[in-house]
């Protein structure tokens, strides 16, 4: 399909080559739009919550991996996880140089991802999206981050075959391992400053 800046924004479903898609950049810079085999996926704002714990994710990571060639980005970087499938985690972690280099717009070696969970996106992230964390070879930890309560899960790739993958949960009082990095973050971390006693904005 043909991008008309004139239009309105693509929608949801909506299928286009990969340069169109990358394009969207420029003729719809306010929108963010996953790719996944030719069709794009609009994604939701976010929550206050959802943005805190994903910003406390991303900084318990950087405090503890501080030497090359390790990179943290945030949600705003665009993750290869096939050939014509690009995703924005809200945590991704890199080990490869080539990731971190100078002006780069695009993580092609993810190791770990972090998934905080909406109630309009956590179906299709424990589906679609996970399928495809475990199938991108570079990834061995996906982190699923629940935001109503305090709860994280890890998917870890097994070490000797890469084809199993292990789960893991981890609850208030323990330490949330990331062992492909050799990190271990306590759970009330991740959690700072959410209080799950305050009832919902109806907002």
């Amino acid at each position: 399909m043909a991008i008309d800046p004139q239009r309105s924004l693509p929608r949801s479903g909506d299928r286009m080559s990969i340069e169109e898609y990358f394009r969207l950049d420029y003729t719809a810079p306010d929108a963010k739009y996953e790719y996944q085999y030719g069709a794009v996926r609009l994604m939701a704002g976010d929550s206050g919550e959802h943005s805190e714990i994903a910003f406390h994710m991303r900084t318990a990571l950087k405090q503890r991996i501080r030497s090359d060639p390790y990179s943290v980005q945030g949600s705003d970087m665009r993750v290869q996880v096939a050939d014509d499938t690009y995703v924005f985690p809200d945590v991704t972690l890199s080990c490869d140089v080539a990731d971190r280099r100078r002006g780069n717009k695009l993580i092609r070696s993810a190791r770990i991802v972090v998934e905080v969970l909406s109630p309009s996106t956590e179906k299709y992230d424990r589906t679609d999206k996970l399928k495809l964390y475990k199938a991108y070879p570079t990834i061995q930890e996906i982190v699923l981050i629940s935001q109503f309560a305090p709860h994280v899960e890890v998917y870890r790739r097994d070490e000797q075959d890469s084809t199993i993958w292990h789960h893991t949960f981890y609850g208030p009082g323990q330490m949330v391992m990331l062992e492909s990095v050799d990190v271990e973050i306590p759970l009330e971390e991740i959690y700072q400053d959410i209080d799950f006693d305050e009832p919902l904005s109806e907002e």
